[in-house]
C-alpha cells in the first residue's frame, strides 16, 4: 500500500471512529433525557442540545426518535438473545447434567446482559412491560414486538427441552417461562426504585441469587441449587 492509499485509509478510519463516537454521544444522551424527562416528552431538540450539536446532525444517524430508541434498545434485545441461543445448543447438545445447572447458567446470562447495559437494559424493560411500546411508530413497534416475541419463544423452547430431557419437573412452558422473567426483571426494578436510581442496589444480586435459589427449588428434577452468585464480569 503506497503513501497515498495509506494516508485515504486513515481518513476513513478517523471518519468511521468519529462517527461511532458521535453515535454513542447521542444514545448516551437520549438515555439521560429518557430517565430526566421520559419518552414523550423529550423531543429530538432536547437531544440536539445535550450533544451540543445541531437538530440535522441527529437526523444524519436517526430518522425518527423512534429509530433512535430502538437503535438503543435493540443491543440488549440482541444479546439476550445470543446469550439464550448459547444456553439452547449446550442443552441440545447434552451439555446440562441438572436442571439446577440450567437454571444458575439462565440466570447467569440475563444478568451479564443487564450489566452489559444497566440502563438500556431498564428502559427495554419499561418498553415491553409498561405498555409504552404503544407509542412507536408501526415499522419500529413491529419490529420491536418480533425481537420480544422472539426471546419468549427461546426461554419457552429451552424450558420445554429441559423437561423432555428430564431436567426439569413437567409443567406448563408458558407461566414457567413468565415467572423466571417476572422475577428478574421485578428484582431489579424494586431495587432501582429502592436506590433510587443511585447505582446498583447492594442488595441486588443477593436477591437475584434468592430468585435463582427458590426457582431451582421449586422446579429442578433434583432441586439443588448451584453455590455460586450473579457476577458482573459475565
Amino acid at each position: 500500500m503506497g503513501k497515498a492509499d495509506s494516508h485515504r485509509e486513515a481518513i476513513r478510519e478517523r471518519k468511521r471512529q468519529e462517527r461511532e463516537r458521535r453515535i454513542r454521544d447521542i444514545l448516551d444522551a437520549a438515555k439521560r433525557l429518557f430517565f430526566q424527562k421520559g419518552y414523550q416528552k423529550m423531543t429530538m431538540n432536547d437531544v440536539a442540545l445535550e450533544v451540543r450539536v445541531s437538530k440535522p446532525t441527529i437526523y444524519q444517524y436517526f430518522k425518527s426518535k423512534d429509530d433512535l430508541f430502538f437503535s438503543l434498545l435493540a443491543p440488549a434485545s440482541e444479546k439476550t438473545e445470543q446469550a439464550l441461543e448459547r444456553i439452547e445448543r449446550h442443552l441440545m447438545s447434552g451439555g446440562y447434567p441438572t436442571g439446577a445447572a440450567l437454571l444458575h447458567d439462565t440466570f447467569q446470562a440475563l444478568y451479564g446482559v443487564y450489566w452489559t447495559d444497566p440502563e438500556a437494559f431498564r428502559i427495554l424493560q419499561l418498553f415491553q412491560h409498561s405498555g409504552m411500546v404503544g407509542v412507536l411508530d408501526e415499522d419500529v413497534r413491529r419490529e420491536f414486538v418480533a425481537k420480544a416475541r422472539l426471546t419468549f419463544e427461546q426461554g419457552r423452547r429451552i424450558l420445554s427441552a429441559a423437561m423432555d430431557q428430564g431436567l426439569l419437573r413437567r409443567m406448563d412452558v408458558h407461566p414457567f417461562n413468565d415467572v423466571v422473567w417476572a422475577l428478574f426483571v421485578g428484582v431489579i426494578q424494586l431495587e432501582d426504585s429502592k436506590g433510587g436510581g443511585k447505582g446498583e442496589s447492594p442488595f441486588l444480586k443477593p436477591t437475584l441469587e434468592l430468585a435463582e435459589r427458590l426457582v431451582i427449588a421449586a422446579t429442578a428434577a433434583d432441586g439443588r441449587p448451584v453455590a455460586n452468585t450473579p457476577s458482573n464480569d459475565t
